[in-house]
Parts: C-alpha cells; sequence; structure tokens
C-alpha cells in the first residue's frame, strides 16, 4: 500500500497554523545546518537505549536516477492552494539529507495523539510528528520543548519531510513510515486549512496515519532509504529538496555543493558533539558518520585535533572530579564544575572539516558551556592567553540540581544561556555562572588578585608524564617562535637554539663530527601542559660520546641570563627521548659508537621568557 498527502482543516475550536510551528525556532544566528546537527543529535541521544553506543549519521543525498521512484509514490502532493509544490521540486538535482540514528528506541508510543500512552511508554511518535509544544519526558535530556524540530521543515525547500522509524517495543505498530510537510494556512473556498500536511494511510475517520511493517519496508526501499532490515531500531528523517545553505558568509554566495555540505555538516558534528564522541565512565557514546552520494567523509576523533584537545582534556578533569566547583551558599549548592587546559596559538588545524564550522575566529580562548547532557551549549569567550604563543579551552559544566535551572535560560535552539526574563534561583544560577568563569580564568591566567603559584606540576612528575610521548609525532610541531629576543616580559617571548661545546681525548680522525640542534624549538602541549623540545642530530662516530643539553633565558641584546630576577623560575632539561622512545632522565646521554641518530631535548616551560637550547658532546672516557 502506498500513502498519499492529507491537508489539516481548522478545527471549529481552533488549531495550530504551520507559520507558528516554524516560527517557534525563531532566527538563529548559527548556519542552519548547525542548527540541525544539534538538534538532531539531542533527538538521538535522548532516545538512545541503555546498552552500546549511539549511531548518528547524515548523508547528503542527489536524487538523480531515482527522481522516478520518489514522484511515483510522493505525487500528487497537495492540492495548489496549498502551495506545496513537489511537482515542480522533486527534480533528478533536487538534494535530500538522510538524518539517521540507531540503537535508540525509535519513535514509539500511540499513533494518535489523543490516545494515552501506556505506562513506561514515551510518545515520540506524536511528539515529533503531530503535537507541538510538549515538555520533555527526559530527564536531563539536551531539549526541552520540541520547538527545534521546525528546522527539518526550514530546511526543505518545500517544508517537506518523511519519518522512517522502528521502535523498541515491536509489534504490530513498530515499524512505521510517514511524510509531513508544514507550509502556510489557505483557503479552499469558504474552508480554512492549518497549512500543516501528512503523507501516509488515511482511515475511515478522515485521519492520516503512518504506513506500518511491510507497507513502511516497501515504500523505504523503493526510496534507497536505509531501512531495517537487520531489525535494529531508531529512525531515519528525510529532508525533501534540501536548501544546503551559501558556501560564503556573502548574502550573494552561491549554494554549497553537497560535497560541500558534508564536509561543513563534519565540521559541526565536531564542534558541536565532541564530547558524546569521547566515552565516560560507563562508556556511553555517539559514534558519527557523514556520507555524500554514496561516500564517506571521516569524522576525526576529538583528541586528535589540536583546536579541541584542550575542551577534550577539560572535560576529562570536569568528569573525574578535578574541576573547580560553583559552589553557592543557597540551593543549588553544587551548581556546575569548570576545567581548563592549554594549547598551542598557531596549534589550529587548517582541514576545513575542522575549520568550516569553527565558532570562532583565532586561537582558542573560549569556554564550552554544557548541560549534563554534554551537549555543547556555546563557547563563551574569555580574556587571551598572556602568552602569545598559548591557546586554551575550558568547559563549565551544570551540575545534576542546577541542570533544569540553566535549561530554563536557553532559547528554542538551546545554544545560549540567557538571565533576561529569568527570576528566583534560575537568575541567579545562570547569573553566577558566568561570574564564576570569568573569576577562574583571571585566577588561571594570573589575571586576578588572587593569582599566584603556577598550580601546575613538579618536575619529576612532568618528566614522567612526558615519558610516553612518541617522538615521531613531533614532526607536526608548529614552531612557538624563531630567533631568540625579548626578555622575561611580553608577547616577545620565544624560542632561539644554539649548538656548542668541547672536546677532549679523541682525535679528530676518530669522530665523526658534533651534535647539533636542527630547526627551532617547538612549544607542545600534552595533557594540558605546556613543555618544549629541541631536535639534536647526533653524527656517526666510532666513539662512545656524551652529549649535554642546556637551556638558558635570554635577556636583551643576546646575552645569557646570570642573575635571573627574585623568585623568577629558571628553565631546567627534563629529559632526553631517542626517535626509538628511549627515555633518559636528566641533562646528558651516553651515545654508543655507531651511525647518525636523532634524539629529542626536553624542558620546561617559562610563560614569560625566551629561551635558548645548548647542546655539548665529549668523548667518553669509558670509549
Amino acid at each position: 500500500m502506498s500513502g498519499h498527502w492529507w491537508s489539516q482543516p481548522f478545527a471549529p475550536e481552533g488549531s495550530a497554523a504551520a507559520e507558528g510551528i516554524v516560527k517557534q525556532l525563531g532566527r538563529p544566528a548559527l548556519d542552519p545546518l548547525t542548527v540541525l546537527v544539534r538538534e538532531a543529535a539531542q533527538n538521538s541521544w535522548d532516545a538512545r537505549l541503555p546498552d552500546g553506543p549511539v549511531e548518528f549519521g547524515i548523508d547528503v543525498r542527489v536524487l538523480g536516477d531515482d527522481v522516478g521512484a520518489w514522484r511515483s509514490l510522493l505525487l500528487p502532493g497537495p492540492v495548489a492552494e496549498s502551495a506545496l509544490d513537489l511537482d515542480v521540486a522533486l527534480r533528478a538535482d533536487a538534494a535530500v539529507l538522510v538524518v539517521s540514528d540507531r540503537n535508540t528506541r525509535g519513535l514509539g508510543g500511540p499513533l494518535r495523539a489523543g490516545k494515552r500512552a501506556s505506562d513506561g511508554t514515551i510518545p515520540d511518535f506524536v511528539q515529533f510528528l503531530r503535537n507541538v509544544g510538549e515538555p520533555s519526558d527526559h530527564q536531563f535530556g539536551g531539549g526541552t520543548y520540541g520547538f527545534g524540530k521546525g528546522i527539518f521543515y526550514r530546511l526543505s525547500r518545500v517544508g517537506a519531510i518523511l519519518v522512517d522509524t522502528n521502535t523498541a517495543a515491536g509489534g504490530p505498530t513498530g515499524r512505521r513510515l510517514m511524510g509531513a510537510a508544514l507550509g502556510h494556512s489557505w483557503y479552499r473556498e469558504d474552508r480554512r486549512f492549518t497549512g500543516r500536511h501528512w503523507w501516509g494511510q488515511v482511515a475511515t475517520d478522515d485521519v492520516p496515519d503512518p504506513l506500518l511493517n511491510r507497507d513502511a519496508d516497501a515504500v523505504a526501499d523503493a526510496l534507497g532509504l536505509p531501512g531495517f532490515a537487520d531489525g535494529r531500531t531508531g529512525t531515519d528523517i528525510v529532508i525533501l529538496v534540501a536548501n544546503l545553505g551559501l558556501a560564503g558568509p556573502e548574502p550573494d554566495s552561491r549554494e554549497r555543493t553537497p560535497a560541500e555540505a558534508a564536509t561543513f555538516i563534519t565540521s559541526s558534528v565536531l564542534w558541536n558533539l565532541w564530547p558524546k564522541m569521547v566515552p565516560d565512565e560507563h562508556h556511553s557514546r555517539m559514534r558519527f558518520a557523514v556520507g555524500v552520494d554514496g561516500s564517506s567523509v571521516p569524522v576525526p576523533a576529538p583528541d586528535t585535533i589540536d583546536d579541541l584537545a584542550p575542551f577534550v582534556e577539560a572535560l576529562r578533569d570536569v568528569r573525574a572530579g578535578r574541576g573547580v566547583a560553583y559552589a553557592r551558599t543557597v540551593p543549588p549548592k553544587h551548581a556546575g564544575s569548570f576545567a581548563m587546559a592549554l594549547g598551542a596559538a598557531d596549534g589550529g588545524s587548517r582541514r576545513l572539516s575542522v575549520t568550516a564550522a569553527r565558532p570562532f575566529e583565532g586561537p582558542s580562548h573560549h569556554v564550552a558551556r554544557m548541560r549534563v547532557a554534554e551537549l555543547v551549549v556555546d563557547y563563551m569567550p574569555g580574556p587571551s592567553h598572556p602568552d602569545s604563543r598559548l591557546s586554551y579551552g575550558a568547559v563549565f559544566k551544570a551540575s545534576e540540581d542546577a541542570d533544569e535551572l540553566f535549561a530554563q535560560s536557553e532559547p528554542p535552539t538551546h545554544d545560549d544561556w540567557i538571565s533576561k526574563g529569568l527570576s528566583g534561583s534560575a537568575r541567579g544560577v545562570v547569573l553566577g555562572a558566568r561570574t564564576f568563569v570569568n573569576k577562574q580564568l583571571d585566577e588561571k591566567l594570573g589575571l586576578g588578585p588572587q593569582a599566584g603559584g603556577s598550580g601546575g606540576q613538579g618536575l619529576g612528575e612532568l618528566s614522567v608524564m612526558l615519558a610516553g610521548i612518541v617522538p615521531a609525532r613531533l614532526d607536526t610541531a608548529h614552531k612557538a617562535g624563531g630567533s631568540a629576543r625579548g626578555g622575561r616580559s611580553g608577547s616577545d617571548a620565544g624560542l632561539g637554539s644554539s649548538s656548542g661545546g668541547g672536546t677532549s681525548g679523541a682525535t679528530r680522525s676518530q669522530r665523526g663530527g658534533k651534535a647539533r640542534l636542527t630547526g627551532a624549538p617547538s612549544l607542545r602541549i600534552h595533557q594540558g601542559y605546556p613543555y618544549l623540545v629541541a631536535q639534536v642530530k647526533v653524527p656517526a662516530d666510532s666513539q662512545t660520546r656524551i652529549v649535554t643539553a642546556d637551556v638558558e633565558v635570554v635577556v636583551e641584546g643576546g646575552g645569557r641570563e646570570n642573575e635571573p630576577p627574585l623568585g623568577a623560575a629558571l628553565p631546567q632539561v627534563m629529559q632526553w627521548q631517542s626517535a626509538n622512545g628511549d627515555v633518559i632522565q636528566g641533562r646528558s646521554i651516553q651515545v654508543p659508537p655507531g651511525e647518525e641518530s636523532e634524539w629529542y631535548v626536553y624542558s620546561t616551560y617559562l610563560p614569560d621568557a625566551v629561551v635558548r637550547f645548548r647542546v655539548s658532546q665529549v668523548a667518553s672516557s669509558a670509549g
């Protein structure tokens, strides 16, 4: 059985017009594709099953040769007065977006809005496809009210979607497929219609219902939808004749190609959903996939991306209880937690899959704010790091006791915490959170009145932590400075290098040359802590040699600082590491006879100084 379109007339007692439903979303500042990613992922996460990861994907397709099947099943559309012109829109070059999730419970519950859901059943189907503005049934869910579903219709040039779902409840109505559309209210003669339309099978009481079971399977197969032949549960939402947005910020920019849209969606997933890619203590997580016309666009792990790694580290600290608590004297007395981690200022990725939807320009100096569901609300900007070589990423996460108060402050798109219009505890919590976060940033950046002490780790602890770093990764290091200039202050802080040293014992014919520094030293960040690393080449030689590294602060004019200011820290060499991963603690290494070898020397980082490495080499008396 195939379906057909049904248009809703206004009931005598009144009905919701289609225009009002779409307008509930407002006019978000975010790109519509980003809003789609955020809203759809929230729905999927709220519908997750208790075991295994949620699988979430968005596929960008061009109808092409399949357009005949789509036209055969979905035409004729609603009558001409409805202005829902599917006949013109369904063309071979039209794009559709297929938003899918698996390992979720699907859109279950009653098929009709007037029927009460049985105990333990959430009426997802009617909340998504029929009703408007119902409160959330999900404790600590990402969404609050269902207005955000308007983005699915808004992204369609004809305001139409198809919903294909397989519910965890199963049974004779467990497999469902239905279409819906939002246009504008209209008249047919003297009768007024709401502008809402549904595609399905119309029952004898003139109410549209979804296609079920084998009928749903047949339509999904004919349209090339993912379907549920494997028996898994979940939902596919198809946005018909999708508007992919503009390729540039200018209003007259050309529309994105499907490939560009898929790249932008991938970037939106990374920046908005990265916390769900980091397994928590219960191993809960989401897996993401983005496709375009049968090809996949890789979604990299966030901790492998320099832009996101500090945020990931900060979230892990918050989860582990290592964050700073947002404590209050009145309930809720614990309203959230904050943590921050450092990154390199010039460490940003240049891949389009990362940068296309990046929510801010320049080095990160932002706080990712989130509720218990760990879906990013926004990136609150803070002061830039005083050291121009460093960036930072921070996380503020609401507590379970305060989650609902923060939810009350969010607009329908859940992309801000707005105190205006709030009162009582909600207003106090939201305003206080901003003050708390700003205070933490000032203290950790050394800008506040109580800032003092580095709050870092001891040299031995840091050295042990760095011992596991693979030297081969250092070839991607972004240079943190060039020539040694400036002094113990300001933005001129940089890195320099120098080779030198004496000789002893052996003749020149027995030596292959001196150890030397190669390239500029690099500023690196590991687990939120900065350090310096320089690469050293030790030439081939027939003798055993001792190679020693020193690091010193450079003063104005290029000389060495012999008398540091009172209380000022001095840089210290922590360890050496071979290209094979062997770690030797201390300033010196003993290199046996053999071919040329490559080493890395690590030192502590000083935030307000220019430093210079030196290496020296002597023949070992044991050689």
